[in-house]
């Protein structure tokens, strides 16, 4: 769960383990990439800006220590899967900034 909106995050890809295309620029491409968290927190659901295009990447799932993580803090390298069109271009050494206005809407019910 996102508990601040206003946090982002940048992404430094280590490793390209799988890159998955789609059809041509489909936004179900896909990339399963090693990553060191270097600002922020990342987490599941956010958007991050393809380093080279105007595409944009949701991280739709990490592994921090071969579990199902929600969130990769700062200096923590971890395995995440990014989904959107261009995924399977990013390069070894690609720096993903989040996309602040782009996080999903969280709805939280209070009484």
């Amino acid at each position: 769960m996102l508990d601040n909106l206003n946090e982002g995050a940048t992404l430094s890809i280590a490793f390209i383990e799988s890159p998955t295309p789609g059809h041509a620029g489909a936004a179900d491409d896909v990339a399963v990439c090693v990553v060191r968290c270097i600002e922020g927190t990342a987490r599941l659901g956010m958007v991050f800006q393809h380093p080279r295009t105007t595409a944009r990447l949701r991280l739709s799932s990490s592994e921090w220590y071969g579990r199902q993580a929600d969130q990769l803090d700062t200096v923590h390298s971890g395995k995440v899967r990014l989904t959107g069109a261009g995924a399977e271009t990013l390069c070894r050494r690609d720096v993903l900034r989040s996309v602040m206005h782009e996080y999903p809407v969280v709805s939280q019910d209070r009484p």
